[in-house]
C-alpha cells in the first residue's frame, strides 16, 4: 500500500514538473511568434513608407492611409513592449523595445507633421525611421534562433 501511495506520489511529481517544461515550451512558441509577426509588420512598414509618404504629398487618401499606418503601427509597438518576453528571450526583447522607443518618437513627429499638413517624403524615406525599422527587420534571425 505504501509503494502505491509512494509511486503516485512521484508519478504526480513527474507530471507537475512536466507541466511546467510545457507550459515554457509554448511559452517561448507563443513569445517567437509574436515577435516575427511583429517584425514582419516592421518590415512591410519599412517597404511601403517611402512610396506611400511620396503620394502623401499630393493625394489626400494616401495621406489617410499613411496616418493610419503609422497609428497602427504605433499601437503594434505598445502592444509588442507590453509582452512578457521569456528570461532567455530578454536580452532581443530589450534590444528591439530599444528600437520601438525610436520608432516610437520617429511616429509621433511624423503625425504631427502630417495633421500640420507638413509632408516631405524624401525625410522620411532618408529619415533614422526607416534605418531603425530596417534594424528591427535585421533581428528576426536572432528571434526564431531563441530557444529555453
Amino acid at each position: 500500500m505504501k509503494l502505491k501511495i509512494m509511486l503516485l506520489l512521484v508519478l504526480a511529481v513527474g507530471l507537475l514538473s512536466g507541466c511546467g517544461l510545457v507550459d515554457k515550451v509554448n511559452n517561448t512558441l507563443n513569445y517567437v511568434e509574436e515577435a516575427t509577426n511583429f517584425i514582419n509588420d516592421t518590415s512591410r512598414l519599412a517597404e511601403q513608407l517611402p512610396a506611400l509618404a511620396g503620394q502623401a504629398v499630393t493625394d489626400p487618401e494616401a495621406r489617410t492611409t499613411l496616418k493610419n499606418e503609422l497609428t497602427g503601427m504605433k499601437e503594434r509597438i505598445a502592444k509588442f513592449n507590453a509582452l512578457q518576453a521569456p528570461d532567455f528571450a530578454k536580452d532581443v526583447h530589450g534590444q528591439l523595445v530599444g528600437y520601438n522607443e525610436t520608432l516610437t518618437k520617429e511616429i509621433n513627429g511624423y503625425l504631427e507633421k502630417i495633421n500640420n499638413g507638413a509632408i516631405d517624403w524624401k525625410a522620411i524615406e532618408n529619415s533614422q525611421f526607416v534605418d531603425t525599422l530596417n534594424q528591427v527587420d535585421k533581428i528576426r534571425d536572432k528571434v526564431q534562433s531563441l530557444t529555453p
